[in-house]
């Protein structure tokens, strides 16, 4: 067999009229879908005809490979609000993404839309997305509480608030503080659940952080 001195890249791109019933396959299933329809007569009539061109100038193939992609061109238009509700930690263009993926199997009723939105959303950003903020609550010190006001941080994802090194000492009142973020100015509601090695345990929901979800999220683009 000849080694090989020189790479050929040939490449088509097409814009395809599809019936509904194509589009309603995920990505994987779609690209099987259009590979088994393709068949020989495609994927390997290129091959083919490429080694009988090439043979005209003494030129022969040593090895070739094809890959296969499609993406629908079909977005689904899914309500803003809705998705800030689901995933108030993406972006704009993270929702745009999100909207793709679900193109030919939006389920129809709104908690089943609601949780896969929410399961797609963390499959696709489940990283912490930190906003820094304080947190207002009652220090529990000996039988009485006092006001306090501790520097945090507030992750997006999940909804969980992790109070700074020198402050995780600090036991506060369990029940609910308020969060206060220092940039966006935005006050939302939390909840202290107890206290670990960690500093106290503050959550906040998902449903809480949606409500001033824009804010936030710009807080945590200027920061990153």
């Amino acid at each position: 067999m000849s080694k090989a001195n020189l790479k050929l890249h040939v490449a088509f791109e097409f814009d395809i009229a599809a019936p509904d019933v194509l589009l309603e396959h995920d990505h994987a299933a779609l690209c099987q879908k259009l590979n088994d329809m393709l068949g020989p007569l495609v994927l390997q009539g290129m091959p083919k005809v490429t080694t009988t061109q090439l043979a005209k100038a003494g030129a022969s193939i040593v090895k070739h490979h094809y890959h296969l992609d499609a993406k629908s061109l079909c977005v689904p238009v899914i309500d803003h609000a809705v998705m800030v509700a689901a995933a108030p930690h993406l972006t704009d263009e993270e929702f745009h993404s999100l909207a793709c993926q679900l193109a030919g199997k939006m389920p129809e009723d709104p908690m089943e839309l609601q949780r896969l939105l929410r399961r797609r959303a963390l499959a696709m950003v489940n990283e912490y997305r930190l906003v820094p903020c304080q947190v207002e609550g009652k220090l529990k010190s000996g039988g009485t509480f006092t006001d306090i006001t501790l520097d945090a941080t507030l992750n997006l994802t999940n909804g969980s608030v992790m109070v700074d090194e020198p402050h995780r000492h600090n036991h506060l009142q369990q029940g609910i503080g308020v969060v206060t973020l220092v940039a966006a100015a935005v006050r939302i509601t939390g909840n202290c659940e107890g206290h670990t090695l960690s500093g106290p345990v503050i959550n906040v929901s998902i449903a809480d952080i949606s409500k001033s979800r824009d804010a936030l999220i710009q807080l945590w683009q200027a920061n990153n």
